[in-house]
C-alpha cells in the first residue's frame, strides 16, 4: 500500500489535470494522522475516507490500469480485515464499558501532538534533527547540539545559550529524538474523573497546581442547584485586547465592507437582508507593531556599498489577527505581517510595505463569506496604509513547501497548500477589488517595473543594478541576490585567473555607466548603457515566473518619483495625485533650486546665468496672478475649460521656444506688460495688484489676498518660502495633504510575535496546534492569556531619591533637569534639604522647580504617548552612555545604570526573566540590539549575544524562504532560458 499512502504531487509526477480529475483528494498518512488525534467520530467515516483513497486511484487510473487493479484488491482486503475487528468488538466486553482511561468529555484516551521539530544550534546553520537520530541539549532544553556539531565544541569553552546563561560541553544532555508528545490530563476535585486540558479550556498556567479544577459536567450540576461561585478573574476576550487607530480602521471597514454583502446576498437570493446568513463575533486587533532595522545581507552590501546600497533599512513590523467567536470562544483564524518603510527609510524602500506572509484555518464561520472577508481585510489595509502616505505595495505570491508553516502550527489535515496559480489568482481577486474602490491605482508585476525595456519603466526610469530594487527581509530579491552574486564573483574569479596566466592586465568588472550624446552644455542622456551583470541574472530568472511579484501603485508614479529623488512632498496634497506631472506647474522664484534646466548653470552668488545655447532650450515665462472666474474670458479672465493654468503668486511655465502666440493660450495678451522677455527672472509681486482669484481643480476656490501679503513682505522668494501658505491654502480649500507614513499608534513589545518565526516557535515548543477545532480554541486562549497578562510596565518614572516606582499619588517632575522625578514621601524631604545629609541622591539643587503630576488622572493620551516615547528614548540614551563611560561620571543616574548592568552579569536568577530587574535592562538592550547597526561587534554588554540570538530566528525564517524559493524556481525551471 505504499503507493497510496503519500499525497499525489501532480507537478513530481506529471499529472497537470489530477485535481481536475480527483475533487477530493485523499491518502492513508492522512487517515493514520486523523486516527492519532482522534478526529473521526464514528467508524462510517474511518471506511468512507479509507476506501475514498482507492477510488480516486481508479477514477484517475482507470479500472484496468495496474494501479487501478491494485485499488480494487486493497478495498476489498480492506473491508474483510475491518468486519473482522468489527464483529471481534462486539464479543469483547473490555470494548463495552470502558472506565478510568478515557476522557470523560471526548471519550478517548490519549491524543498525540505533532512532534516537535528540533534545529541545531551549532554550526550546520540551523539544519533539522532528523527523527530517531540523537542530539544534545542543555538542562532547560533550549538549545540542541546534531552529533556532529557537539564533537566540534570546546571541551574547556563556555557555550551562550538563548536564555542568556552559559553551560560547559560536559553539562549537555544527550537524548533520542523519538518523543510524540501527549496532550496533558486535569482531574475534576468533585468527580474526580480526567479530562483532557484542552478538552476543558483549562490554562494550566494561569491555574497553579494547587487551585481547584470543576470539570463541566459537575459545572452544570452546581450551576442548577444554586451552588456555583463566580470566577475570581473571568477569561478576556479578543474584543477586550486594546484598539489601535490601525485596528479600528480595519475593524469599521470590514464591517461596511460585509454589511454591502449582506445586501448584494439578500438581492441574488431573493430574501431579506435580515434573513440572510451573517458573520458574527469578528475582531480585528494589531498584535504586534515593533521597530526593526532589517540588515543587507552580506554580498548584496560587499559589492554594491560603493554604489549607495545602504547597510540597513529601519522597518515597522506589524502583526494584523483576526478572530471570530465560535461556540462562545475565541479562535484566531486570519493573521497577516506587514513590513512598513516610512519616509525616513532610505530608497529604495522608502515609503513603501510589504505584505511578507499571511496565513488562516479553516473554520470560519459561515464558509461562504470566509474567502470575501479574508480579501476585504487586506484591502482596508492598503486603503489605511495609503491614506498614511504609503505610495506603494509589494506582494511576492508563493505558497509554503510541503511541511512548513508560515504563521499558525499545525493546519487542519483537510486544508490543503494552494497551488501557486490559485494563491495567485486570490491576490489578484483582491486587488481587483481594491481597484474597484478606487484604493488600487494599477498593478504591475516587478519585471515590468524593473527589468522591462531595461528598467526603463521604473520609478526614476532607470534600473540598471540591483540598488534600485526595493529590498524586502523574506522576500525572494535579497535571497537570490546572494546567490546571484556568488556566482558572479566565481565566474569573474576564474576570468582573472585565465588572464593571470595569459598575462592581460585586469580590468574593472562592475559595468560602466556608458556615454553621453550631445553637445558640451545640452550633454543630453546616457547611452550604451550595459546593465549589471547581477540585474541581467535576477532578471532572466524571474522572467517565466513573473506574475509572482505584484507591485500594487496606491498613489500616482509622479509623487513616488519624488520621493524616490528625495524630493520635499510634505505640500503634496489629493489634488496633486489628479495632475499629471505635464499639467503640474513649478512654483519657485529667480533662486529656486529645483529650476536648473539643461544648458543653464548656477552662478556662485546663486543667480542663474544664460549659456551660449539658451535659445535651443525652452523659455521660461513668469505668469502674473489674474482674476478668475466661472465664465469666459473676457479682458484678462482665463476661461472656465482651461484648466491647466494653477497660479499661486508667480509660477514658472515652460512654453516651449520663443512664440508670441503661446501666451494667448494662458490667457495673456499683449496688455501683459509684466511677461519678462528673457524668461529668467520672475516678476517682482509688488507689481501685482492682488485681486479675488479661484484655482481650477483644487477642490474648491477661494480669496489668496493673505498669501499675496505674505509674499510682498518677501520679493521673490522660492518655493520653500511659500510651502506653509500653500499647505494653509490646501486646507482651506479642503485639498488635504498626502500623510507622511509616520505612525499614530505606539510599538508593542509582543516577544512572542516579535516575528512569523518567534510565533511558530511558540506554538511549537508548547504543543499549541490548529489541525483540530478544540485545539485552535486552547491556543487561542492561551495566546489571548498572554496578550492580557504582558509582563509589568517596563519604563516607569522612579523616584531620584529612593529609587521607588512612581505608580500612584503625586509624581514631582524637575523642569530642571533631563530625567529627575521625586516621589511624594521623598518630594519636601530633598527640597527642603532636610535629607542632605543621608547622601548625594538626597542632595538636589534647590534652585531647580518641580513641576506636579496626578499619576492618578486619565491624561490625554497623545500625551501619554509622548511621555512613554520620552521615557524609553531617555533609557535608552542612559544605557548606551553607562556602557561606555569610564570613571566617576556627573550624569546623576549613570552610576545606578552600571549598577543594574552589573547586578544582571551577577544575578543567579534562572531564568533571568525571573528576575524583575534583569527582565527590563533585557527588554531595553534587546530594543537597542534590534535597532542596532553594528555589522561586527558592538561595545553594548550582551549586544552581540542577543543579536546572536535573534540571527539565528533569522536563519530560521531564511531557510524556510530560499525552500520556498527554490521550490518555485523548480517549479518554472522547465521553461527557464539558459543564461550565457
Amino acid at each position: 500500500g505504499w503507493v497510496f499512502r503519500d499525497p499525489v504531487d501532480p507537478d513530481v509526477l506529471g499529472l497537470p489535470d489530477y485535481f481536475e480529475v480527483v475533487k477530493n483528494p485523499m491518502h492513508l498518512a492522512m487517515i493514520e494522522k486523523n486516527l492519532q488525534n482522534s478526529v473521526y467520530k464514528d467508524l462510517s467515516t474511518v471506511i468512507r475516507d479509507t476506501k475514498l483513497v482507492f477510488e480516486n486511484a481508479i477514477l484517475y487510473n482507470g479500472e484496468g490500469s495496474e494501479v487501478g487493479t491494485m485499488a480494487q484488491m486493497l478495498i476489498d482486503r480492506f473491508m474483510a480485515d475491518f468486519n473482522k475487528v468489527i464483529d471481534a468488538m462486539k464479543t469483547s466486553k473490555e470494548y463495552i464499558t470502558p472506565e478510568g482511561d478515557v476522557c470523560s468529555l471526548c471519550s478517548n484516551q490519549r491524543r498525540l501532538f505533532q512532534p516537535t521539530v528540533l534545529y541545531c544550534s551549532g554550526t550546520c546553520g540551523m539544519q533539522k534533527i532528523r527523527r530517531k537520530s540523537f542530539y544534545f541539549t542543555d538542562r532547560t532544553k533550549s538549545n540542541y547540539w546534531c552529533v556532529g556539531c557537539h564533537e566540534k565544541l570546546d571541551d574547556n569553552e563556555s557555550i551562550p545559550l538563548d536564555n542568556g546563561n552559559e553551560v560547559k560541553k560536559k553539562d549537555l544532555q544527550k537524548k533520542k529524538n523519538d518523543a510524540v508528545p501527549e496532550e496533558a490530563w486535569v482531574q475534576c476535585d468533585t468527580c474526580e474523573s480526567w479530562v483532557h486540558q484542552i478538552c476543558a479550556l483549562f490554562n494550566g498556567r494561569k491555574n497553579k497546581s494547587a487551585a481547584s479544577y470543576l470539570c463541566p459536567k459537575c459545572h452544570l450540576k452546581k450551576r442548577v442547584i444554586g451552588e456555583l461561585k463566580a470566577p475570581d478573574e473571568p477569561l478576556k476576550a479578543a474584543n477586550e485586547l486594546p484598539h489601535c487607530q490601525m485596528s479600528k480602521a480595519l475593524q469599521k471597514g470590514l464591517e461596511s465592507t460585509l454589511s454591502k454583502m449582506y445586501v448584494d446576498r439578500a438581492h441574488k437570493t431573493g430574501k431579506s437582508i435580515a434573513d440572510v446568513e451573517k458573520v458574527d463575533g469578528l475582531t480585528v486587533r494589531v498584535i504586534s507593531n515593533m521597530e526593526k532595522k532589517h540588515v543587507v545581507r552580506d554580498e548584496m552590501y560587499n559589492r554594491y556599498s560603493k554604489h549607495g546600497c545602504p547597510s540597513e533599512f529601519p522597518v515597522r513590523s506589524k502583526c494584523i489577527a483576526l478572530f471570530q467567536k465560535i461556540h462562545g470562544v475565541d479562535v484566531i483564524l486570519f493573521g497577516i505581517y506587514v513590513f512598513e518603510y516610512n519616509h525616513s527609510c532610505p530608497a529604495p524602500n522608502r515609503r513603501r510595505v510589504y505584505i511578507s506572509y499571511l496565513d488562516s484555518v479553516q473554520y470560519f464561520e459561515p464558509k461562504c463569506y470566509r474567502t470575501s472577508t479574508y480579501q476585504a481585510l487586506l484591502v482596508e489595509y492598503l486603503r489605511y496604509v495609503k491614506e498614511r502616505g504609503f505610495h506603494t505595495a509589494h506582494i511576492w505570491s508563493c505558497p509554503p513547501t510541503p511541511g512548513d508553516d508560515y504563521i499558525f502550527h499545525c493546519h487542519p489535515s483537510k486544508q490543503q497548500i494552494p497551488r501557486d496559480d490559485m494563491l495567485r489568482k486570490w491576490y489578484y481577486a483582491m486587488l481587483e477589488k481594491a481597484k474597484e474602490e478606487g484604493v488600487v491605482l494599477e498593478t504591475r508585476t516587478l519585471h515590468e517595473e524593473y527589468f522591462d525595456n531595461k528598467g526603463a519603466n521604473s520609478t526614476l526610469g532607470k534600473a540598471s543594478d540591483p540598488t534600485c530594487l526595493p529590498y524586502f527581509e523574506g522576500d525572494y530579491i535579497p535571497g537570490e541576490l546572494e546567490n546571484i552574486i556568488k556566482d558572479v564573483k566565481a565566474d569573474e574569479d576564474a576570468k582573472n585567473k585565465l588572464k593571470d596566466k595569459d598575462g592581460t592586465p585586469q580590468t574593472n568588472t562592475m559595468n560602466k555607466g556608458g556615454k553621453k550624446i550631445g553637445t558640451r552644455s545640452n550633454p543630453g542622456e546616457l547611452v550604451n548603457v550595459s546593465q549589471d551583470k547581477v540585474m541581467m541574472r535576477l532578471g532572466h530568472a524571474m522572467t517565466n515566473m513573473k506574475q509572482n511579484f505584484i507591485v500594487v501603485h496606491l498613489l500616482s508614479r509622479d509623487f513616488a518619483a519624488a520621493v524616490e529623488r528625495g524630493d520635499d512632498v510634505s505640500g503634496w496634497t489629493e489634488a496633486d495625485e489628479g495632475m499629471s506631472s505635464a499639467k503640474r506647474p513649478k512654483i519657485g522664484g529667480k533662486n529656486s533650486p529645483g529650476m536648473v534646466f539643461p544648458g543653464m548653470r548656477r552662478h556662485p552668488s546663486g543667480r542663474k546665468e544664460e549659456t551660449d545655447d539658451d535659445k535651443s532650450r525652452p523659455i521660461i515665462k513668469e505668469i502674473p496672478l489674474k482674476p478668475a472666474d466661472d465664465g469666459e474670458r473676457k479682458d484678462g479672465i482665463i476661461k472656465k475649460d482651461d484648466d491647466d493654468v494653477h497660479s499661486i503668486g508667480s509660477i514658472t511655465v515652460s512654453l516651449g521656444p520663443k512664440d508670441d502666440n503661446l501666451a494667448n493660450s494662458f490667457g495673456l495678451d499683449d496688455s501683459d506688460k509684466s511677461i519678462k522677455d528673457d524668461g529668467l527672472d520672475p516678476i517682482a509681486l509688488d507689481d501685482l495688484e492682488p485681486e479675488p482669484f479661484s484655482i481650477r481643480g483644487g477642490g474648491g476656490s477661494g480669496s489668496l489676498q493673505s498669501m499675496l501679503d505674505q509674499r510682498k513682505s518677501s520679493n521673490k522668494r522660492g518655493f520653500d518660502d511659500i510651502e506653509p501658505a500653500i499647505a494653509r491654502y490646501a486646507d482651506q480649500t479642503g485639498n488635504e495633504r498626502i500623510g507622511d507614513t509616520s505612525d499614530p499608534d505606539d510599538p508593542q513589545e509582543i516577544e512572542m510575535f516579535e516575528s512569523r518565526q518567534q510565533f511558530l516557535n511558540y506554538c511549537s515548543h508548547n504543543h499549541f496546534q490548529f489541525d483540530e477545532l478544540r485545539r485552535a480554541k486552547h491556543t487561542t486562549m492561551m495566546v489571548l492569556f498572554q496578550l492580557h497578562n504582558p509582563n509589568a510596565p517596563m519604563f516607569v518614572a522612579q523616584c531620584g531619591a529612593c529609587y521607588g516606582e512612581i505608580i500612584h499619588g503625586t509624581r514631582y517632575h524637575c523642569n530642571s533637569c533631563a530625567n529627575f522625578d521625586l516621589c511624594e514621601d521623598c518630594y519636601k524631604p530633598v527640597t527642603s534639604g532636610e535629607w542632605s545629609s543621608r547622601g548625594t541622591r538626597y542632595q538636589h539643587d534647590s534652585a531647580h522647580t518641580f513641576a506636579p503630576i496626578d499619576m492618578e488622572a486619565s491624561e490625554d493620551e497623545q500625551k501619554n504617548r509622548e511621555e512613554r516615547h520620552r521615557q524609553v528614548k531617555l533609557h535608552l540614551e542612559l544605557l548606551q552612555h553607562a556602557a561606555s563611560c569610564e570613571g566617576p561620571c556627573s550624569i546623576n543616574n549613570c552610576s545606578r545604570m552600571k549598577a543594574l548592568l552589573d547586578h544582571v552579569k551577577s544575578c543567579d536568577a534562572l531564568p533571568k526573566r525571573s528576575c524583575k530587574i534583569c527582565t527590563r535592562i533585557l527588554v531595553l538592550l534587546t530594543m537597542h540590539a534590534r535597532m542596532c547597526g553594528m555589522r561586527r561587534h558592538c561595545p553594548m554588554p550582551y549586544c552581540d549575544r542577543i543579536r546572536e540570538k535573534m540571527n539565528r530566528r533569522r536563519q530560521l525564517q531564511r531557510l524556510m524562504d530560499d525552500r520556498r524559493r527554490q521550490a518555485q524556481n523548480d517549479l518554472y525551471r522547465n521553461s527557464a532560458t539558459t543564461i550565457p
